[in-house]
């Protein structure tokens, strides 16, 4: 991705007012249900920076996951999913030669992930992911639950946009 490119990415993410506690709290209500739909103990709203991930909205995390919201971008399986605009899998982080030394991995246990992009305004800006602490696969129907998750997410930033400001004279 190119300079320019990511600013502009980084740019519509900072027109989103994404520390609204309405929203953060119907983000979390996304995740809660994708998890529950999906049997799985771990969802996300993943937010991708250049140099780490925040989680808008999430289920099921704790520790120190929990207290910090976010890892760094190195450990992150969503940037995946940014990077190449598609839907992302991993089955079993342990054997994956991107993941298996990822202290979220060894350290943590989290072996399995699903994630798709969310797009605003042509920008993928994260993920909507769920994540596991057992290997297995994850069907066809389970990555069009986290489409309909992340279509939800989409309109909800975009329901909370931050008035533009008004340009600066010449």
């Amino acid at each position: 991705m190119s300079r320019t490119d990511e600013h502009r990415r980084l740019a519509v993410l900072a027109g989103i007012d994404i520390d609204n506690p309405e929203l953060r709290a119907k983000l979390d209500e996304v995740s809660a249900r994708t998890a529950a739909r999906l049997g799985q103990p771990v969802s996300l709203v993943s937010m991708v920076l250049d140099g780490a991930q925040f989680f808008a909205g999430s289920f099921g995390l704790q520790g120190w996951l929990a207290e910090l919201n976010g890892t760094p971008i190195e450990w992150s399986f969503c940037v995946n999913a940014v990077q190449s605009r598609t839907p992302y899998v991993v089955t079993d982080a342990r054997i994956d030669a991107l993941y298996a030394a990822n202290p979220l991995v060894h350290v943590d246990g989290l072996h399995r992930y699903a994630g798709v992009p969310i797009v605003v305004d042509g920008e993928v800006l994260g993920a909507h992911c769920v994540l596991g602490y057992e290997p297995g696969e994850f069907s066809r129907s389970d990555l069009e639950e986290l489409r309909r998750g992340a279509d939800e997410i989409v309109a909800l930033l975009a329901s909370h946009r931050l008035p533009r400001a008004a340009p600066l004279p010449p």
